[in-house]
Parts: structure tokens; sequence; C-alpha cells
């Protein structure tokens, strides 16, 4: 028998993962996913788009996937939660993909009315992550979204203050970071490259490069600290 894990690898560098894979975790991808729902999407957006069993997604028609070459989206594939993954796109919005990025079972993600969200090679949103993106926000290559992690360059309503109101901030995650369980990133942070953010953080503001920050809001806790999968 032929080794299948490499020649898919060969043919579809998509598939290169940070661990050596069995034939049978391809023989389990394929079980998953929808065949229909993979075929249309992927021939929609001109890239390889697999999507899970349950999963939905809602792309309005003047929203537009933008896949770089040799990427792929996979959507609610992983785990063996029973609910699927939700990706919605209103009109105008944009998702850019870099690469191989996993949005788990029971996440979701929400880009809202002309909102640009980019997210890196490598990067993946565990299960019951969730973004939602109404003006703009960037996660860079290599991150690990946790559990539960909420991002959000959003208010959703508007808090006044002496007259005036900001709803909305963008996001900057940069690449190789790592958000821990449960933490929220809000409008206005600013993670930087290879920054770790503790279990239950909420973070508003910028984090220094190779930071670990927690509490409530978070804070610098240790610098210099490097993390791996």
């Amino acid at each position: 028998m032929p080794d299948l894990p490499k020649t898919l690898v060969a043919r579809f560098p998509q598939l290169r993962s940070h661990c050596q894979l069995t034939w049978s975790f391809y023989a389990e991808l394929a079980r998953r996913c929808s065949l229909f729902k993979t075929a249309w999407y992927s021939i929609r957006f001109h890239g390889a788009v697999v999507v899970g069993r349950g999963s939905k997604i809602r792309v309005h028609r003047h929203a537009c996937i933008a896949m770089a070459p040799k990427s792929l989206l996979a959507i609610g594939m992983a785990h063996d939660t029973p609910t699927g993954a939700l990706l919605r796109m209103r009109s105008g919005s944009n998702l850019r993909v870099d690469g191989r990025v996993q949005i788990m079972r029971a996440s979701s993600i929400v880009i809202g009315y002309n909102a640009k969200l980019s997210v890196g090679a490598g990067t993946f949103f565990n299960d019951g992550s969730s973004v939602i993106c109404s003006s703009a926000t960037t996660i860079g290559p290599g991150c690990a979204i946790s559990w539960g992690v909420r991002i959000l360059d959003t208010d959703i309503h508007k808090l006044v203050r002496d007259g005036h109101a900001t709803q909305h901030a963008p996001v900057r995650i940069g690449r190789d970071c790592w958000i821990g369980t449960n933490a929220l990133v809000m409008k206005g942070a600013d993670l930087g490259d290879g920054s770790v953010v503790a279990a239950g953080a909420v973070v508003t503001a910028k984090v220094p490069p190779r930071s670990l920050v927690a509490g409530v809001p978070a804070r610098v806790m240790r610098e210099n600290v490097t993390w791996e999968f």
C-alpha cells in the first residue's frame, strides 16, 4: 500500500501538520466532511475549503473569502463536539486566509458589513471560540486560540461619555500568539508577536512581544516568554 499521508501532503501542502499523521486520520477527515459544501465553497472561492457535517456557512453574495495560493480553510472538522461551526459574512465583508486555518466545531466567526478579517497560516480556533469582526481584525500566523476565547473589535452597543462614543476599534494579534481558555480580546487590543494571554484575562490595550499577560484588565506578568505546541 502506498504511503497515503505523504502522497496527500505532497499533492496538497495545505494538509501539512505539526505532528505525524496516519492514513486513518485522512480517512476520518473525509468521513466527517460535507462533500457538497466542500465542493461548492472550494469552487466558489477558488481554494480548498473543507466543511464539516453540521456546520453552517452563510456568506452574502457580496462578501468575499480571499484564499492565498496553497491555502486551506477547515470549518467544523476537528474534535467530537456535536455542534458544527458557524461562519457568517455580511454584505461587503472580506475574509483573508493565508495558509492552513482551522475553525473547530462549536466555534463561530461573524464578519459584519464591510468588515475585514485576516488570518495567517497555521492559526486555529478551538472549540467554543468566537470572533465578532465589525471593523478590522488581523490575526497573524501560528496562533493558538483556545477554548471559549472571545475576540471582538466592537462594543456592539455604543458607550457614550461626554457626548462621544467609539463603537469599533481594530484588533491586531501578532504571529505565534497563544490565547488561553475563556480569555477576551476586546476592541483596540494589540498583541505583540509571541505573546501569551492567560486563561480568563481581558485584553483591552497593547501587549509587548513575548509577554505573558493575565488579569482583568490584563497586565504584564512576565517578559521574554516562549511557548510551543
